[in-house]
């Protein structure tokens, strides 16, 4: 039976991957820091965590010794874990964190003779304002901490790509969607949408994407050695919009444009005020008004992916579902 690697197993997107590759008969080597979030978020999907398939495996993503004992004797492996933030406190953290983590991971894949492996990447490693993103896009130049680390990141694998290694990448857009352990960027904005905390948007716009469209992308990537894969998605300028054709609410926003916004943005962010928008680098990013042309993913991959309307009405629906909004807030999607 084929054993894959997963790190990051206990994530928002690594609990769906580890979901599908269990459903197409592999064993997983689920690679987290804490175990007993891997028990209770597998459970947000019904995977039963006492499944015999799955293997836990302790460690941080950035010590060589816990890692090798995760790859050895893998057939396959996923670079899923990351450091994500956009506060000020996290930003050296995370650079050392996701290029070190990268570099260690695709490393002992690599050593312990991994015939496929996918490193996660974003659509933030290859942004470039106004541009559209495909398969053969050069790396961005980074808009800060979060977006550079996803850079340095992505060049490491790129690298291993050069030299032979068998690593696939795959960039993801902004991931939403249902059965969210941690209340991701993507969801929390939609809770905040919904709960009526957010009246105003960068003017610009970035893809969206459904986490289980990732998943199925992650996975099948792992028979595509070398490739460069882009997540089907929906390039969105205003999320609002979908949300009022989804609750039938009137959710009123503003489209601000980058230069009004980053002053109060700079003083969230230097201060770390709870009560202040502290996401410069989240603005930037919305900003480039970046779109994405993913035909070589459904070409090579087959895999088309969900409508924005349905990505988010079933995120909505389980927003209600898991307490984060109110029933009222969700209007008529919620009968959907």
């Amino acid at each position: 039976m084929n054993v894959v690697m997963v790190t990051g197993a206990s994530g928002f997107l690594g609990i769906h991957i580890l979901q599908r590759l269990l459903a197409q008969g592999d064993r997983v080597r689920a690679f987290v820091r804490t175990p007993a979030k891997l028990r209770e978020n597998l459970e947000l999907l019904g995977v039963d965590a006492e499944d015999p398939r799955i293997e836990v495996v302790a460690g941080d993503m950035t010590d060589p010794a816990a890692v090798r004992e995760a790859a050895n004797g893998s057939d396959q492996a996923i670079h899923a874990a990351a450091t994500f933030s956009y506060r000020r406190r996290d930003a050296e953290r995370m650079r050392q964190e996701n290029k070190t983590g990268t570099a260690t991971v695709l490393g002992a894949a690599i050593d312990a003779g991994c015939t496929g492996i996918v490193q996660v990447s974003s659509i933030a490693a290859l942004l470039r304002p106004g541009a559209t993103l495909n398969h053969q896009s050069p790396l961005g130049e980074g808009l800060g901490p979060y977006t550079q680390s996803k850079v340095e990141s992505e060049r490491v694998a790129r690298d291993q790509q050069e030299s032979g290694a068998p690593v696939a990448i795959v960039n993801p857009g902004a991931i939403l969607g249902p059965q969210d352990p941690y209340l991701g960027e993507s969801n929390e904005v939609i809770r905040d949408i919904l709960r009526g905390r957010l009246p105003t948007w960068p003017r610009g716009g970035m893809q969206w994407v459904d986490v289980r469209d990732t998943a199925d992308v992650v996975v099948a990537a792992l028979r595509q050695p070398g490739g460069r894969y882009l997540v089907p998605g929906e390039n969105v300028a205003v999320p609002h919009a979908t949300l009022r054709n989804l609750t039938g609410r009137r959710l009123p926003a503003v489209q601000m444009p980058l230069k009004a916004a980053l002053p109060v943005l700079k003083i969230g962010y230097q201060t770390g005020w709870p009560f202040l928008p502290h996401t410069v680098e989240g603005a930037r990013l919305v900003a480039t008004d970046t779109r994405v042309d993913y035909s070589a993913t459904v070409e090579d991959l087959g895999i088309r992916g969900r409508s924005l309307g349905e990505s988010m009405g079933d995120t909505v629906r389980w927003l209600v579902q898991a307490g984060h909004i109110p029933a009222r807030a969700a209007g008529r999607c919620r009968d959907a």
